[in-house]
């Protein structure tokens, strides 16, 4: 997929990933989502810090892209 950075955030649909979540499984490691979406064919997605100590909002163009992300890592 392709990082699209812009300010304001798109309005995409939206998948948070929280600090709770990550750190609550010990299979989890947030290296590995910035690795698997860089990887994985597809759109464009826009990642920004969500209420910016809670975690991480990855806002996907294409909601086939937003399901398939969810899908793997929520």
């Amino acid at each position: 997929m392709i990082r699209y950075d812009t300010w304001p955030p798109p309005d995409w649909d939206e998948v948070v990933i929280t600090w709770e979540s990550i750190l609550m499984s010990e299979d989890y490691k947030i290296f590995e989502v910035f690795e698997w979406i860089s990887k994985t064919p597809g759109g464009r997605y826009h990642l920004h810090g969500w209420k910016q100590t809670k975690g991480f909002a990855y806002r996907f163009e294409d909601p086939k892209d937003a399901v398939l992300f969810a899908l793997r890592w929520t």
